[in-house]
């Protein structure tokens, strides 16, 4: 879906996010659709920098030591690589190297040792979880549910210009005009090859109904 609008104008109009009545004007519609954008790029925002925030607290288990190690190198000085912990980033990961280990292991000892080892790990990462859910930013969950409901919107508006019939002359001309706009293709009004050329013969079927061959 669309992240990054850049509406050509802002606005803060209150939308109606019901679907489109089919007597809508086109004027109206794209003055829907431009308000959905905006609201869009209005929750993006928000959303981004409470989600920037809060993945800063994301977490990581000590999964052990990476031992110092010496590299060799051609024609150079080698370069001593001091020792460093290295971290689990995911539950799936632990859980996955226990698996391993008791795969690995040969005795019941092995195995209560992996066992042990494992728990404790899993520990650790529920705890933190715990801790990093009751983190979130207390808007972040409504912004992210603020920004689909724009983006539905978006969608929704779009789809009815791409399907808009054109009451007159004029009507055809604004509505072909608004579609070709180079500064608007690939932005925020997005249809695809197959919805232009539906346009495209909307207007047809509009200039023969007017007599225009």
């Amino acid at each position: 879906m669309r992240t990054n609008a850049t509406p050509a104008q802002k606005q803060a109009p209150v939308i109606n996010f019901a679907c489109p009545a089919s007597q809508s004007g086109l004027t109206d519609l794209i003055a829907r659709m431009n308000a959905a954008v905006a609201e869009v790029e209005k929750w993006a925002l928000i959303e981004e920098r409470l989600d920037g925030q809060f993945r800063k607290a994301t977490p990581k288990v000590k999964g052990g030591v990476v031992p110092a190690s010496t590299l060799m190198q051609d024609g150079k000085p080698d370069l001593e690589m001091p020792a460093s912990d290295w971290f689990y980033r995911s539950r799936e990961n632990i859980e996955k190297d226990h698996r391993d280990a008791l795969t690995r292991a040969t005795t019941e000892d092995d195995r209560a040792a992996a066992d042990i080892r494992y728990a404790a790990l899993l520990a650790d990462w529920d705890a933190q979880q715990a801790a990093y859910d009751a983190a979130r930013p207390r808007g972040l969950v409504h912004a992210k549910r603020m920004l689909s409901k724009a983006h539905r919107a978006w969608s929704v508006f779009e789809n009815a210009i791409v399907n808009y019939q054109p009451q007159s002359l004029a009507e055809v001309a604004e509505w072909l005009s608004y579609a070709g706009r180079h500064e608007m293709r690939g932005v925020f009004f997005t249809p695809d090859e197959g919805d232009l050329k539906h346009m495209m013969r909307t207007a047809a079927a509009v200039l023969a109904e007017h007599g225009v061959n």
